[in-house]
């Protein structure tokens, strides 16, 4: 094989690497904008929190009386912040990693929020670790 051969052979292989990731990141964004959409809703139809099992209990003293506005916020924010850089991520959008760096530490803001009004809860750890994770996905990426 030819150097030139090995190189364009090489930047292929490195090309259809970073389709991968981007692709990765972009499906991420996707279920979790899902995910956020699907549980806002679900809170905005019982804000009693009955369909998700949510306690109202640990609504007391915060700002919200019951799960309807947490919900609104959850779907809107998250749920469509995420689906939109999912969306873009997926198409290889102008500034798409920009985007999901900031929706990354958006979500890290949202759970961080949510611990100080709500107390800790276990799917804040986890969706934090999705915003950490997005982070470093898109990070590893590069500018478009």
């Amino acid at each position: 094989m030819s150097r030139v051969a090995g190189i364009v052979a090489s930047r292929g292989a490195s090309l259809r690497r970073r389709g991968h990731g981007r692709r990765a990141l972009a499906g991420l964004e996707l279920v979790t904008g899902l995910a956020g959409v699907a549980g806002g809703l679900l809170l905005v139809a019982a804000p009693e929190g009955s369909l998700l099992r949510a306690d109202p209990g640990v609504l007391a003293g915060g700002p919200f009386s019951d799960w309807r506005v947490p919900g609104v916020l959850l779907a809107s924010l998250v749920g469509g912040g995420f689906l939109l850089a999912g969306a873009w991520q997926w198409r290889g959008g102008w500034h798409a990693r920009e985007l999901s760096l900031v929706v990354g530490a958006g979500l890290i803001g949202f759970e961080t929020a949510e611990l100080a009004w709500l107390g800790f809860q276990p799917l804040e750890a986890v969706f934090a670790l999705v915003g950490v994770t997005v982070i470093g996905l898109a990070w590893r990426m590069d500018r478009t």
